[in-house]
C-alpha cells in the first residue's frame, strides 16, 4: 500500500499549463491512495480544481481536509455545500471529518479533520500579527476583535472535540494511525519563513486544541503510533512528540504544486 501526499497546491495561483503537468505527474505515479491535507484553492475555484485532482487520481481514492486558504471568498456553510456536491459528482473523492476512520491496510487507517489556528498558542488574541483570514472569510469580517478571536477559539476547539470521538477507537483497533490536518497541533513543529514561530506568530500557526486532544488520547495507547500529517506553514518539519507521534509539515512553494511524499505502508 503505497499513500501519496499533498498539502498546499494553492491551485488558484497556478495557471492551465502547470495544473495540466501536475496532473498528470499525479497521473503517472503508482501510488494507492491520496491524502492532500488543505489550501488546495481558493472559494471561487476549489470546486473545479478538486474535480481535475480527481479525475486525474481516478479511480484511487483522494482523501482530504480544507485549509483555511479554501474559504478565502465565501463562508464556511457555502464552502461545505460545494465539496459536498463535488463529492457527490466525483465518486472518489473523500472529504474527511465526517466520522470515518479509512482502513490503509492489516495495520493502519486514516483520520482527518481540518483542524484551524485557534489562537490559544503563544501571545494569543494579544498577537499583534494581522491574520488576511480575518478580511477573506465571510463569517470573520463583521466580527469585534473580542468576537473574532473567541470564534476561531471555537474552530479549534471543535477539531480536539472531534478527535477525541474518532482517535481513541483508531488506536485501538490499528497499530498506525495517518491523521491528516492542516494547522500544526503542537508549537515545536510551527515555523515561519523557516524558523521556529514566536509567540506573536503562534496564535495563526498552531492549533493547540488539536495537540492537547492528541497528546492526551495517545499516552493511553503507547504500542500504537499516530503520525499527523499537516502543512498551512510552508515550513518543513519532522517533529516526535512523545514516543509515539510525529508530526509532518510539508515544504510548500506556493503557485508551484508538488508531491510531498509517497510513504509505502507495511
Amino acid at each position: 500500500m503505497k499513500l501519496l501526499w499533498l498539502t498546499d497546491l494553492h491551485l488558484d495561483r497556478t495557471d492551465e499549463k502547470q495544473r495540466t503537468s501536475f496532473c498528470k505527474k499525479l497521473c503517472g505515479n503508482s501510488a494507492d491512495a491520496v491524502v492532500i491535507t488543505g489550501d488546495i484553492s481558493d472559494a471561487r475555484h476549489l470546486p473545479g480544481h478538486l474535480r481535475e485532482l480527481g479525475q486525474a487520481c481516478s479511480p484511487r481514492p483522494v482523501y482530504f481536509v480544507l485549509g483555511n486558504h479554501d474559504f478565502y471568498g465565501s463562508s464556511f456553510d457555502d464552502v461545505d455545500q460545494s465539496v459536498a456536491s463535488v463529492c457527490k459528482d466525483q465518486a472518489n473523492l473523500r472529504h474527511l471529518g465526517q466520522g470515518e476512520i479509512i482502513r490503509l491496510g492489516a495495520h493502519d487507517a486514516l483520520v482527518g479533520h481540518r483542524g484551524w489556528a485557534d489562537g490559544r498558542a503563544g501571545w494569543g488574541s494579544r498577537s499583534p500579527v494581522w491574520n488576511p483570514d480575518h478580511s477573506s472569510i465571510n463569517d470573520f469580517r463583521s466580527l469585534s476583535r473580542r468576537t473574532l478571536w473567541r470564534r476561531v477559539e471555537e474552530l479549534g476547539k471543535a477539531s480536539g472535540k472531534y478527535l477525541r470521538e474518532v482517535l481513541p477507537y483508531a488506536l485501538r483497533c490499528y497499530e498506525h494511525v495517518w491523521l491528516a490536518t492542516h494547522v500544526p497541533p503542537f508549537t515545536a513543529a510551527a515555523s515561519f519563513n523557516g524558523k521556529l514561530c514566536g509567540g506573536h506568530h503562534l496564535p495563526h500557526y498552531t492549533n493547540l486544541s488539536a495537540g492537547c486532544a492528541i497528546n492526551g488520547i495517545s499516552k493511553y495507547f503507547p504500542k500504537s503510533r499516530t503520525t499527523i500529517l499537516c502543512g498551512h506553514t510552508h515550513s518543513p518539519a519532522a517533529v516526535k512528540v512523545g514516543g509515539n507521534i510525529e508530526v509532518l509539515v510539508g515544504r510548500v512553494s506556493p503557485g508551484s504544486p508538488d508531491i510531498q511524499r509517497i510513504f509505502s505502508l507495511n
